[in-house]
């Protein structure tokens, strides 16, 4: 959860990095970094735009332009990085050393549609990354998890002065996940239903229904019930909305690494608390698990390490076609998670 404080905190940096699939944040991010550090009577002569999955080069050829006469600073912003990420070890020296020691004169946004691991060998899991993220420079806006989550729906409905209990808050994660705007938007149109401030589980259906019969969650509950039909009815409604296929990944990713998360931990033969802990679960969501234990045990060993393939393959391909949007990728992906999560 990201607070206003830690937003302006993170704003005045003057090289940042905004990831993650909360597109209402990221896009609130990028404008907040903008008011900042780009003059709007000087952003045509001093604001360069990257093109979306461009090159290390193209990034450093827009830094090495000189500002304009009577501006103090070049500002650079790169709007899809995700492909930036994609190889940590091939960053070049050139670029590394404006990582690690900022020039006064120059501003970078680096903003990418997913979330970035900060494991080890990963994207964000080594310099200079590693410093970025100790001096405040990542803000990170992807989905919520666990005790995060649960904190999340909290503070929203005291934000609206709502009263949402705990079998309305479990329906609610369960319909929609853990993406923060439309969860956002959720409370709020329930905020317009409940005239006594109290959600129930019924209006919490009529508005989830509503949403998703919209928005690209009906793409995860299509495919999740192994309808490969409605999931790319679903899939080819929201990409007509405007729904980032990136964002649409983030979803796939979340629940196949929850299903290789639990496939381990039963076979460390944890169970109860220590077995929603490892799935980055809390406790009051330990029914989600009948869903993930009947997936890993179809499609076991070979299998799971089959559907993770094809989501990295899909996400590799999302990102070397970011300027033309393929539905290419994402098609091919529901029909194989549909497969896979047929009872």
């Amino acid at each position: 959860m990201t607070s206003a404080a830690a937003l302006a905190a993170w704003a005045k940096q003057p090289f940042a990095l905004v990831h993650g699939e909360d597109g209402d944040l990221r896009r609130a991010s990028v404008e907040a970094w903008k008011k900042v550090h780009v003059d709007p009577e000087w952003a045509d002569w001093s604001l360069t735009l990257c093109g979306d999955g461009c090159p290390w080069a193209e990034v450093q050829n827009a830094m090495q332009e000189a500002p304009p006469m009577g501006v103090a600073a070049r500002t650079v912003i790169v709007p899809a990085a995700d492909n930036l990420f994609a190889k940590p070890k091939e960053l070049p020296a050139s670029i590394r050393a404006w990582m690690e020691k900022p020039p006064a004169d120059l501003r970078l946004l680096l903003v990418a549609w997913g979330t970035l691991s900060a494991a080890p060998g990963k994207a964000l899991g080594a310099k200079p990354w590693t410093d970025w993220a100790k001096a405040g420079r990542i803000l990170k806006t992807g989905v919520l998890e666990g005790d995060e989550l649960l904190a999340f729906l909290d503070a929203e409905a005291k934000r609206l002065r709502l009263d949402l209990g705990s079998r309305p808050r479990d329906l609610l994660v369960q319909r929609l996940g853990g993406h923060p705007g439309l969860l956002r938007r959720a409370l709020e149109v329930l905020d317009l239903l409940c005239e006594d401030r109290r959600a129930t589980e019924v209006q919490v259906d009529q508005v989830t229904f509503r949403l998703a019969e919209q928005k690209a969650f009906a793409w995860s509950s299509a495919w999740q019930k192994g309808d490969a039909a409605s999931a790319l009815g679903a899939l080819r409604q929201a990409l007509e909305d405007g729904d980032e296929p990136l964002m649409l990944l983030g979803q796939a990713r979340r629940e196949v690494d929850r299903v290789l998360k639990y496939a381990e931990a039963d076979a460390k033969g944890l169970r109860g608390a220590e077995l929603t802990g490892a799935m980055g679960l809390s406790p009051k969501q330990a029914f989600l698990l009948e869903g993930y234990r009947g997936v890993a045990s179809k499609l076991r060993g070979e299998g799971l390490r089959a559907m993770l393939a094809k989501v990295n393959q899909c996400e590799r391909d999302l990102k070397g076609e970011a300027l033309s949007r393929s539905e290419t990728p994402l098609l091919d992906l529901t029909i194989g998670l549909a497969r896979a999560w047929r009872a």
